[in-house]
């Protein structure tokens, strides 16, 4: 509620710096975070047209992090390492990557202070420490530091994108909440999320998913965002309002209007907005499977695709989730929506679809809190070119595995209707077509 004001006092803090590592050489940027801490950086730097020379980094799939590596030229690239809580396992490990390849002077951490990352970032001497707001959850976080500080690096008119959400008509938010949680309760639980006017804004409706799921999906209640909607409105599905955003600099005012609208939303339907209570499960299971010797690493048993494609009911509210922890491409992306595409006609069901492990900061919680007529594809694949995790003796496709593995688990231990399926190569992808 007070970001705006608490970051226009900020903003020629972190302006000043965005210069001086400028002036230092340090022209390119790599955003290393996940969830709350990557969707909003990526809106900005969509909508600002970044170059190249600006990224974002939220996944432990090694081909996006050796991708990351080739296209910056690492010398001159500064490191911004954000965990609100200091201890996000993909996070630290992008950052032990690039700390084996960089300087301590090229990274910047935001984290909540008293952190584990806050302690490893005074300690081995980071160019800076900015505090993230304790009191702001990390999806809530997007016109803090965790927006604000890449938007200063991508040279946005931050000043005015944050007077301009103070122009926010908070109850007006407040009423779009309440409306989209009536109409949940009634049974249009599916929020289809209209592309933005502007083409630049197209990441946005990502941002928003996130911001939902995360906040609604728990005590078997939740609303389930719908990105990228093909056909036509299944009758458990309602229609976002179109974002009035046409300008990058009204991102500040979009943000700030769904944070409003999603605690409203969540206070209708009688959850907590500001937790997320089954997202550390997860992460517990993907712990337990690392630590497991990988020649005792068993296959864990799911429902065939045929099976899940049988178990559908949409007259009941089912939707289709399709979670691949592939390389985080365009190719692949293009491939992921048309095989969602072939399920949600062939089941009659609303689809959705997510990078894995990207989405277990996004929609993970939804799908284990949420109401449970979830089905789940997970998808796996060989990995062609695996990379070490300095200081842990494991690779990122140890990792990004056992995330896989942990969720699947997870999902399971609720009741999910889950089938896994590991490929040898990511051109299978279209056989798995119902």
């Amino acid at each position: 509620m007070r970001a705006p004001e608490e970051s226009l006092a900020q903003w020629d803090s972190w302006t000043a710096l965005a210069a001086a590592a400028r002036a230092d050489g340090l022209d390119r940027v790599l955003v290393c975070g996940m969830g709350g801490s990557s969707l909003a950086p990526q809106v900005l730097a969509v909508s600002a047209g970044a170059p190249p020379t600006f990224r974002v980094l939220d996944s432990t799939h090694p081909a996006a992090v050796l991708d990351s590596e080739r296209a910056l030229d690492v010398p001159r690239t500064l490191f911004v390492i954000a965990s609100k809580s200091g201890t996000t396992v993909e996070t630290l490990s992008v950052y032990r990557y690039f700390a084996a390849r960089a300087e301590p002077r090229q990274f910047v951490a935001i984290t909540d202070p008293g952190t584990p990352l806050e302690t490893l970032a005074r300690g081995r001497g980071f160019r800076a420490v900015v505090p993230h707001p304790p009191d702001v959850g990390g999806r809530y976080a997007a016109l803090t530091a965790v927006g604000m500080l890449p938007a200063a690096l991508l040279g946005l008119d931050g000043r005015t994108l944050l007077e301009r959400a103070r122009t926010l008509r908070i109850a007006d938010a407040q009423s779009l909440g309440t409306r989209i949680a009536d109409a949940a309760r009634s049974g249009r639980d599916k929020l289809v999320l209209q592309p933005p006017a502007s083409s630049r804004l197209a990441a946005l409706p990502q941002w928003i998913e996130q911001l939902v799921a995360e906040s609604s999906g728990k005590d078997g209640r939740g609303v389930v965002p719908v990105v990228d909607h093909q056909g036509a409105l299944t009758a458990d599905a309602q229609m976002a309002p179109p974002a009035g955003a046409r300008d990058p600099l009204d991102l500040g005012l979009e943000f700030l209007r769904w944070e409003y609208a999603t605690a409203a939303l969540c206070e209708r339907l009688g959850v907590n907005a500001f937790d997320q209570p089954d997202v550390d499960d997860a992460k517990r299971l993907a712990r337990a499977e690392l630590e497991r010797d990988a020649a005792a690493v068993e296959r864990i048993a799911t429902l065939t695709p045929a099976q899940l494609a049988r178990s559908a009911q949409p007259g009941r509210g089912d939707y289709l989730a399709v979670l691949a922890f592939l390389a985080p491409t365009a190719p692949i992306a293009s491939q992921l929506q048309r095989l969602r595409a072939s399920w949600s006609a062939a089941l009659g069901v609303i689809s959705t679809v997510g990078f894995g492990p990207r989405y277990l900061h996004s929609t993970g919680q939804l799908h284990k809190g949420g109401s449970g007529t979830g089905l789940f594809l997970v998808i796996t694949a060989d990995i062609d070119q695996d990379a070490a995790i300095p200081e842990t003796g494991r690779t990122f496709g140890q990792l990004l595995h056992a995330q896989a593995r942990g969720d699947v688990r997870a999902l399971l231990a609720r009741g999910r209707r889950v089938a896994h399926v590991h490929l040898a190569h990511t051109d299978a992808l279209d056989a798995l077509r119902p």
